[in-house]
């Protein structure tokens, strides 16, 4: 005779699930506060930021080529923007083109956390997507101000992020054997000519389309499977014809007489090198919000301590789990598991990115700026985010990345509505380039000279009704000099017969005009204004009186 046991049913409990999601919704939360704060901060941010010449010189140089006389050469400075200046010269004649031209580069760069946040779930799983998409959502005051103008390679991070998106579109393609040939050509089309368009800034040759050639052929080195050599194919032809298109744009561009100034890159010397080393961490810690290095160890700089450790301790422990994967030599049967291709692919492709870009930093004499070089490495903290998600690897790792990212978002949102929106640069507000404008115009004077911290801002404020160009002090003693990047040549060709003026700043800062040089002549009109400004009405162009350095 048998016994039959009967047993009571016990619940399944899962409060380890419960405690992931509870944390995975915290950062969600945490991430649409940022980008609240983002869109609400929007419009101060925006006028913040051209307050800052070399920001304002990105809209006042395409918004005037179109009056220079033929011949005349621009020169944007020490880096040739060329797409964002097609797109300015293409949309100049709009009618709204100011705000499509502020409104552009937060379109792009919500475009570009989109694409990698998507990459990120489709390959590595819906949380790693979550946790890149809030590490992008959560900028720093350092970050919005490369990634929010049109001129300071904020693009990168959608090159590169459009870059990986074709790799997995094409990888998938070739794994389900649907017309693969029409995809890569569907596909590498489009993405060759934008490419080549992004890589006229030659950062996105180094960070973006060398990983994206390298990428693949990583992958078909370590299965020799038919899938990877064509995407390996694939890649490399598009990256080919990307670099020929870029140069042959580059050529181009200059035989019209829109150039930069030289940019000169060496390695480091043995001695920088570790000075470098601490330059690259700390321009990561700057990206986010954390430059805490050598600032006083106080409350005020708890948090932002605290942060910057949080990037610094994310960037180690990625920089490891991408050690381990790459020594393990894990071989993948990539053309049967389709999940673990696209997972191989988009990890050794912002793995490559991220190695390029601290190497890039780390080794060459940009590295020696400092975290006022931090745009440099725009491409490194895209990857940083984008491969967060292979540190969620056991539910332990994966509650720690979460409360890891939750933590530091909220820092920034904390920061952001704490201090508020900072103005970028020295130019005066808003209201005073008003009034310098009205005093300008009611002396006959339209076209007026300063120097370069106040040029751009100033005729960007004034909505081009005033034309403010950048001049410097000479080395020789009470002189002028006309200025050396970010400028129409056509500028500093006097025009007879109109009134002129100049903008002095007595505050003290430094390379600025102080005084009027005795040269000038006796000025019609002057005022002072606010800030230690002062402006002074000529009779005649002042282009007739500047020297050339």
């Amino acid at each position: 005779m048998s016994t039959v046991v009967a047993r009571k049913a016990v619940p399944l409990r899962r409060p380890r699930a419960d405690g992931l999601r509870w944390l995975a919704g915290l950062v969600a939360v945490v991430g649409a506060g940022n980008a609240i704060v983002l869109l609400a901060q929007a419009r101060d941010l925006v006028h913040g930021l051209y307050l800052n010449a070399d920001n304002a010189a990105a809209f006042v140089l395409p918004a005037l080529a179109g009056q220079a006389p033929k011949g005349a050469v621009v020169n944007l400075g020490n880096h040739p923007w060329y797409e964002p200046w097609w797109l300015m010269r293409a949309t100049v004649g709009l009618p709204h083109y100011r705000a499509l031209w502020e409104a552009a580069p937060f379109v792009f760069t919500l475009l570009a956390m989109a694409i990698i946040a998507l990459g990120a779930t489709w390959a590595l799983g819906r949380m790693a997507g979550l946790l890149s998409a809030v590490a992008l959502i959560a900028g720093s005051e350092t970050l919005r101000g490369i990634l929010l103008v049109p001129e300071s390679h904020g693009a990168l991070m959608l090159h590169t992020a459009l870059l990986c998106g074709g790799l997995l579109v094409v990888h998938r393609a070739l794994m389900s054997a649907r017309r693969p040939l029409l995809v890569e050509i569907l596909v590498g089309a489009p993405l060759a000519i934008v490419t080549a368009a992004g890589a006229t800034d030659q950062l996105l040759l180094f960070g973006g389309v060398a990983p994206f050639a390298l990428a693949p052929l990583l992958c078909w080195l370590r299965t020799h499977s038919r899938v990877w050599r064509e995407v390996s194919i694939f890649a490399v032809v598009v990256a080919v014809v990307s670099v020929v298109g870029a140069s042959v744009l580059s050529n181009a561009m200059q035989e019209q007489g829109v150039i930069h100034a030289p940019f000169p890159i060496d390695f480091a010397t043995t001695e920088a090198l570790f000075t470098n080393l601490g330059n690259t961490l700390g321009a990561f810690a700057a990206l986010g919000g954390g430059a805490f290095f050598g600032q006083p160890a106080s409350g005020s700089t708890f948090f932002t301590a605290v942060s910057g450790l949080l990037i610094l301790t994310a960037l180690g422990a990625v920089l490891h789990v991408l050690w381990r994967r790459l020594r393990a030599g894990e071989v993948t049967a990539a053309d049967e598991l389709r999940a673990v291709g696209r997972r191989e692919l988009f990890t050794a492709y912002w793995a490559l990115v991220l190695v390029v870009v601290l190497l890039s930093f780390a080794l060459t004499s940009v590295g020696g700026g400092g975290i006022g070089n931090s745009r440099y490495v725009i491409a490194g903290w895209g990857a940083l985010a984008a491969l967060l998600g292979v540190l969620a690897g056991s539910r332990r790792s994966t509650a720690i990345v979460l409360a890891g990212v939750a933590a530091f978002a909220a820092l920034n949102m904390r920061a952001e509505l704490a201090s508020g929106v900072q103005p970028a640069g020295l130019g005066p507000s808003q209201r005073l380039a008003g009034e310098i404008e009205r005093f300008a115009l009611a002396h006959g004077a339209r076209i007026g000279y300063s120097g370069y911290w106040e040029a751009a801002p100033l005729t960007w404020e004034t909505r081009l009704e005033l034309e403010v160009r950048p001049v410097g002090p000479c080395p020789a003693p009470a002189d002028i000099c006309t200025f050396s990047g970010n400028y129409i040549s056509s500028w500093y060709r006097a025009t007879p017969g109109i009134r002129t003026f100049l903008v002095v700043d007595a505050s003290g800062v430094p390379d600025e005009i102080w005084a009027p040089p005795a040269k000038l002549g006796h000025p019609l009109a002057a005022m002072v204004f606010a800030g230690g400004y002062s402006v002074y009405v000529f009779n005649h162009d002042l282009a007739a009186n500047l020297s050339t350095q």
